[in-house]
């Protein structure tokens, strides 16, 4: 219940600004179809790294890239298909690379509409406290975790300045064999010191996916802790900002933290309870 709190809660938050008009010259949550969008923002920012031996992401270079069709569309590395149930609701079938490898693999596929990243120091292969207490592991030494391929039904909600949605994928790769889904809301405001966004968002992510991405087995080595992964419930609230400066140039910055639950740091291989993102920088849009 604490996690739905939280959800509620970050929505709550009273917002002292203008409503955005409902026409997509001002919002910043409409699309043009048949029209290819590409940005690309320069700045600086991180994606914090929850385990232990695992790499922070420093972000530098943050592409943007999506077209819309008539009955299919690319969106930042997910592809899709829409209906249009009525003037509020769009129903969509989609597909995307899962984003747990992230973690595990800096130059991992899924990242690639998310981060760009330079080199960062490397962990010692293997963290230990004393006898007594609880053992950590390295990620550098536990086997290989998979590329993972996504299928998932997706279901918005828009109402002027407002969208609701709910998720559910599916493992399709038969790489973990599991589910994870996802609720949000998110509010759209703009004021004289640019246009803003709030989002929350509720994961959760099936017993499957945890235990092959965070469980320890038998088929690790010898000397690593077993661990058997458990369905977790992650809340995750972001803030973006983007002032334009022009019609292709704006300031933008978001602000992103992810909770774990005790299904993720109960693993050896965990080694904090958030995830955090930020950035800040300027975008450019070429078409």
């Amino acid at each position: 219940m604490r996690y739905w709190f939280l959800l509620l809660l970050s929505l709550a938050l009273p917002v002292q600004a203008d409503d955005v008009p409902s026409d997509c010259d001002a919002g910043a949550h409409c699309v043009t179809e048949q029209q290819l969008y590409l940005s690309w923002a320069l700045g600086y920012g991180q994606r914090s790294n929850p385990l232990y031996g695992g790499e922070a992401l420093p972000l530098v270079i943050l592409p943007e890239v999506y077209y819309y069709a008539e009955h299919w569309f690319f969106d930042n590395g997910v592809l899709g298909s829409s209906w249009q149930l009525d003037p509020q609701f769009t129903l969509s079938l989609v597909g995307q690379f899962n984003q747990e490898k992230g973690y595990f693999q800096k130059w991992f596929a899924g990242n690639a509409f998310q981060f760009r990243s330079t080199n960062a120091s490397i962990s010692s292969p293997i963290l230990q406290d004393d006898r007594y207490g609880p053992q950590q592991a390295s990620v550098r030494e536990a086997r290989k975790r998979p590329t993972a391929f996504d299928l998932g039904v997706q279901l918005d909600w828009f109402n002027n300045n407002w969208q609701v949605q709910g998720l559910v994928w599916q493992d399709v790769s038969n790489s973990y064999n599991g589910q994870h889904a996802g609720i949000s809301a998110t509010r759209f405001w703009q004021t004289v010191s640019g246009k803003w966004q709030l989002s929350s968002r509720l994961h959760w992510k099936s017993n499957k996916l945890i235990d092959t991405y965070y469980g320890i087995d038998n088929n690790e080595a010898f000397y690593l802790p077993r661990y058997n992964g458990k369905a977790s419930w992650q809340p995750e609230i972001r803030l973006g900002w983007q002032y334009p400066l022009s019609t292709r140039v704006a300031l933008l910055a978001f602000l992103r933290y992810l909770h774990l639950d005790d299904a993720m740091t109960d693993s050896p291989l965990v080694q904090d309870n958030n995830v955090t993102t930020w950035f800040f920088g300027i975008s450019y849009r070429l078409f």
